[in-house]
């Protein structure tokens, strides 16, 4: 039998219910107003390193009149190659040859009759491959003399060119993501004091790639290594 004190306490179980309700939807609110409260900020890392291997193409020329004269011209021209390079410091096991490339001059020579061209022409690609970055750079200022040396230099047609590489990201990289990461919190911190605010905790993050550049055209051997992280940090 329901009576009136059943009622009673029905009603204020019910009150109770919804005070406790009322209690937590405003807990909710407020902390959905917090989690709204943060600031998207940029962090960056820079460093300088010294490139850790240099490749260096040398592409020469040598001219015959028949092929076996041609084979004597690439070995003679080769050696004098080799002694340039041996004399700047760099040994034979950081050199490796590519094949020549011999082209047949004959139709050109009938066209030069006064003047006549040897009929064989050949390219050789030497390659320089060496973690002894100074030396190489000294020896690529240097690499004119082969001219005195009778040794006719080309062009890269290919496109290859030197290279002055960098392979210790790996080594770096989580120390620059550190700082860049630091940074941003600085950043973050001074905008906070400006608006009275507090930083808290980070809500997200991105990591950005790791971009390396020369530090200028006179120096391709000095990377400038840059990370940018970005980061959303909560505000109390």
């Amino acid at each position: 039998m329901i009576t009136t004190r059943s009622f009673a306490v029905l009603g204020v179980l019910l009150s109770v219910g919804l005070a406790v309700f009322g209690v937590q939807v405003g807990l909710a609110v407020k902390k959905g107003r917090e989690f709204d409260r943060y600031l998207t900020v940029r962090g960056l890392s820079e460093r300088e390193v010294k490139s850790t291997l240099a490749i260096w193409p040398i592409r020469f020329a040598v001219y015959a009149d028949d092929l076996p004269q041609l084979k004597q011209s690439i070995e003679k021209t080769k050696g004098v190659v080799q002694v340039f390079l041996t004399e700047q410091g760099i040994t034979a096991e950081s050199v490796s040859y590519g094949l020549p490339v011999v082209s047949d001059k004959d139709e050109e020579r009938s066209r030069e009759d006064q003047n006549p061209l040897p009929r064989y022409k050949a390219v050789i690609t030497l390659v320089v491959r060496s973690a002894k970055v100074d030396v190489v750079k000294q020896a690529i200022q240097h690499a004119d003399s082969l001219l005195e040396k009778g040794i006719t230099l080309v062009s890269n047609e290919y496109g290859d060119h030197t290279q002055f590489l960098f392979d210790g990201v790996n080594a770096v990289k989580p120390d620059m993501i550190k700082e860049a990461t630091a940074n941003a919190r600085i950043a973050a911190e001074k905008f906070a004091q400006d608006s009275k605010a507090k930083v808290g905790s980070i809500r997200r993050a991105y990591q950005g790639v790791l971009e390396i550049d020369d530090r200028d055209v006179a120096t391709p051997e000095i990377k400038v290594l840059r990370v940018v992280t970005t980061v959303d940090f909560f505000f109390e």
